[in-house]
């Protein structure tokens, strides 16, 4: 399946979680956006749905003509940040000049991204809000296979990456590192690392590297 594909499907999927007349539309995304905002800021088990109606400056009444309770906004406000990082991935690999600036760019996004979330974000997700919690990790196994993917051939055609490797194996690979390196086995200290996400990234790199490839990421780390 191609990204373009995987996308669409995902989009439509989103668009079709939740509808409103277009100007009940803005109200209503305008409060899963904020609500994102305190779950990222203060965890979402702590964030009531009056400390949601305070922020936005809506009474209860009006917060729950657009959300029935406080799971759905959870829900609605994971499948919106989720499309909205798909949207961006996609940015990254259109607007980068070749396969491994789209790897590296990709991972600065992600590291930036996990330094502005509560610590506890996916724990309490995971304890509190188990449904979407599922939902959420099947669609990220999808999501970093079909990157993966579209970024190997990419970097096959550009001769950055050798043409003898099995992609679908090395896909499948790279998952599981990602995986792993979210999993309880790697010590916090070094998960919440960037260097140790960077040094994936550079390992991945080094093992399905042609010459070109290897020669244009050692002037990038020279650079660092």
């Amino acid at each position: 399946m191609r990204q373009g594909n995987f996308l669409h499907e995902k989009r439509f999927h989103m668009k079709n979680v939740f509808t409103f007349a277009p100007e009940m539309e803005e109200t209503h995304n305008k409060i899963v956006e904020e609500s994102v905002q305190l779950f990222l800021k203060f965890g979402i088990r702590s964030v009531t749905m009056e400390d949601v109606s305070r922020e936005l400056g809506i009474s209860k009444k009006t917060l729950y003509k657009y959300v029935s309770n406080k799971t759905e906004l959870v829900e609605q406000g994971v499948k919106m940040t989720f499309g909205k990082i798909m949207e961006d991935v996609h940015e990254i690999a259109t607007n980068t000049e070749n396969a491994i600036d789209e790897l590296f760019k990709i991972d600065e996004y992600f590291d930036n991204m996990l330094r502005s979330q509560h610590p506890a974000m996916m724990y309490q997700l995971k304890k509190y809000h188990t449904e979407t919690f599922n939902w959420l990790e099947g669609s990220k196994v999808d999501f970093i296979l079909n990157t993966t993917r579209d970024n190997l051939k990419r970097g096959t055609e550009q001769g950055y990456y050798r043409a003898d490797i099995k992609q679908e194996y090395i896909a499948y690979i790279y998952l599981s590192h990602a995986l792993v390196m979210e999993s309880e086995v790697i010590p916090e200290a070094i998960c919440e690392s960037s260097g140790f996400h960077r040094a994936h990234v550079i390992y991945h790199i080094r093992g399905i590297g042609t010459p070109k490839g290897l020669k244009y990421l050692q002037q990038k780390l020279n650079k660092k």
